[in-house]
């Protein structure tokens, strides 16, 4: 809570004095996707979002002319270099929660925007009382899209072959079994992987998503692209309005890609921007730690940096969050580095 309010707070000072950025176009093959998980006002908050500020969330987006498109077709324009409309969006919710069903889904029938939730299999055949049925992920096509999450929602770090076969290539079967989809997009557990699990769903084709925060564009990871969660306190209206106007990072590359640090835990990310920045833009560049503050910044001209915490990143899942203003509207350059400590 404290760090989203410092960045809130920092933006709004940014955005009084924000000159023009000549750069417009790099927004023309963006979009934001946004990542929620239950919809209810009940307990645990961390994952949950209200169906009344989920309403609010599609007003904003109808009010405001946002073009909310289906996932598939967002990742099939992006992956073709085809240019996709201005101020785009893609919903998206994870792990089929009953509360998606009752709550979500009729308000999207009722503003007629499409989402899309990926699902673990298994508390499904297994017919668990808060997840979705079969029956009901059917009954909400096509404005619903249902795509992997895998069988059982393990931590995906550390495991075996026959465990990733299970975990990914068995739940791809099962949803094409019951519902006929056979796009292979996969949603990472927790957001977490590994380099054998990432490798192993390259070789079989899978566009894959997580859970760090950030725009997706044509110069993404299409094995780990950003979402921005819409659960807890990150659904409040200025978080959401603000990062439904984020604009992706303009990188040429980024090290190392890798999320597991199990040495060093004041972890140095390196970035090299595909433009020199503009001196404002560098003056006004910040990355956020996880739990911390501001993290230190190292400066190899306006085209280089490298990014480090101030003190160890906790045991778990930590983040570095990097933003730059974009244009006088006060909008954002974004991007998001996911760590995790074993």
């Amino acid at each position: 809570m404290k760090i989203l309010d410092v960045f809130l707070k920092l933006f709004i000072l940014i955005s009084i004095s924000l000159p023009l950025n000549s750069y417009a176009s790099e927004s023309d093959s963006d979009c934001v996707i946004l990542l929620y998980h239950r919809f209810s006002d009940e307990e645990p908050k961390s994952t949950s979002t209200s169906p009344d500020l989920f309403k609010q969330h599609l007003e904003y987006l109808k009010k405001n002319d946002y073009k909310v498109l289906p996932l598939k077709k967002v990742i099939e324009s992006l992956q073709a270099k085809e240019d996709l409309p201005e101020k785009c969006v893609s919903l998206t919710a994870d792990d089929g929660f009953l509360s998606f069903y009752t709550e979500a889904f009729p308000l999207l029938v009722n503003y007629q925007f499409p989402m899309s939730v990926f699902v673990s299999t298994e508390s499904i055949d297994k017919k668990y009382d808060l997840m979705m049925s079969w029956s009901q992920l059917r009954e909400m096509a096509p404005l619903i899209d249902v795509y992997n999450h895998s069988t059982k929602h393990l931590h995906l770090v550390s495991q075996d072959t026959l465990t990733l076969e299970n975990e990914i290539s068995y739940a791809q079967e099962r949803i094409e079994k019951e519902l006929g989809v056979n796009d292979k997009f996969f949603a990472y557990p927790y957001g977490e992987y590994d380099n054998k699990t990432y490798s192993y769903l390259g070789s079989f084709g899978y566009t894959a998503f997580g859970q760090q925060s950030g725009v997706v564009s044509q110069a993404s990871d299409f094995l780990n692209i950003p979402r921005f969660s819409m659960s807890g306190p990150y659904a409040k209206m200025d978080s959401f309005s603000l990062k439904v106007q984020t604009v992706d990072m303009p990188l040429k590359s980024y090290s190392p890609k890798s999320l597991i640090i199990s040495n060093d835990y004041k972890p140095t990310l390196d970035l090299v921007f595909s433009r020199p920045l503009t001196n404002y833009e560098k003056n006004n560049f910040f990355c956020f730690v996880s739990g911390q503050d501001l993290a230190e910044l190292h400066w190899n001209g306006l085209q280089t940096v490298s990014i480090q915490s101030k003190a160890p990143l906790l045991i778990g899942r930590s983040r570095y969050n990097c933003t730059m203003p974009y244009t006088e509207k006060g909008q954002y350059y974004w991007y998001s580095k996911l760590w995790l400590r074993l």
